[in-house]
C-alpha cells in the first residue's frame, strides 16, 4: 500500500461520513440515515459499493456509525453515533474517541462534589 492508496481511502472515508451526516433523517428519533438518499448520493459521486462498504466498516470500528445488515449481509441501514455526549452521572461532556477509563476518576470526584453541594443547599 503506497501513500496514494492511503490518501485515496482517507478521502473516501471522509466523503462517506460527510454524505451520511447530510442524509440524517431529522424526523425520526435517533440519527438514522435516509438510505435511498444516501445511495443515490454515493452513485452521483461514483463510489463503488465495495468502497462504501469498506469506508463504513472503517467508521464502524471507530464508533462513528452503526451499520445494520439485512439477512443477505447487505447494508440495510446506518445510524450515526454522536461524537459528544453528556455523562449521566457527572453531567460532563465527553468525546466518543476518548478513553473511558480516564473519565472514571474525574466522574467519581464530580459525583462527590455534586453530593457535597446538595447537602450544603
Amino acid at each position: 500500500m503506497n501513500n496514494e492508496d492511503i490518501v485515496l481511502r482517507e478521502s473516501v472515508v471522509n466523503k462517506v461520513l460527510e454524505v451520511a451526516q447530510a442524509c440524517v433523517d431529522e424526523k425520526r428519533k435517533g440519527w438514522f440515515v435516509k438510505m435511498p438518499v444516501f445511495w443515490s448520493a454515493m452513485d452521483e459521486i461514483c463510489f463503488t459499493g465495495k468502497e462504501v462498504r469498506e469506508a463504513l466498516a472503517f467508521l464502524a470500528l471507530r464508533m462513528y456509525v452503526i451499520v445494520f445488515l439485512d439477512d443477505d449481509g447487505q447494508i440495510a441501514g446506518i445510524s450515526m453515533v454522536p461524537q459528544r455526549y453528556r455523562c449521566g452521572h457527572c453531567n460532563m461532556l465527553l468525546d466518543m474517541q476518548d478513553d473511558f477509563v480516564d473519565h472514571i476518576d474525574i466522574c467519581l470526584k464530580q459525583q462527590k462534589k455534586i453530593e457535597r453541594n446538595r447537602k450544603l443547599l
